[in-house]
């Protein structure tokens, strides 16, 4: 039952954490405009959740972090992923603990 408990918050911080990353990405220039934003997804992995952007993979270190411009300069970047992985590492224990605090008062 702890396991149960345990997996179903893991499924409930992945699934706000794509909410948040969707809603905090940048969303870029263009007809693909968006397109970056709306592909954070999260999918099962053994008793965890991957949380993945499945249409960019490949640009998220672009846009976290920058890069350079083909005209010259540097695009200083728009950090976004790790707002959300520290969010998630503080409220995904903390939820655990709480619902196993609160099946703890049942008994």
């Amino acid at each position: 039952r702890v396991k149960e408990t345990a997996q179903k918050d893991i499924k409930a911080v992945a699934k706000e954490s794509v909410q948040k990353l969707k809603a905090t990405s940048p969303v870029g220039k263009g007809k693909q405009k968006g397109r970056y934003a709306s592909g954070w997804t999260s999918k099962k992995d053994g008793d965890g959740m991957i949380v993945y952007n499945r249409t960019d993979a490949g640009l998220t270190h672009l846009w976290e972090y920058g890069h350079n411009l083909r005209q010259g300069g540097r695009w200083g970047g728009s950090p976004h992923i790790k707002d959300v992985e520290e969010w998630a590492k503080v409220e995904l224990p903390k939820r655990v603990q709480e619902d196993l605090e609160s099946w703890h008062d049942v008994f």
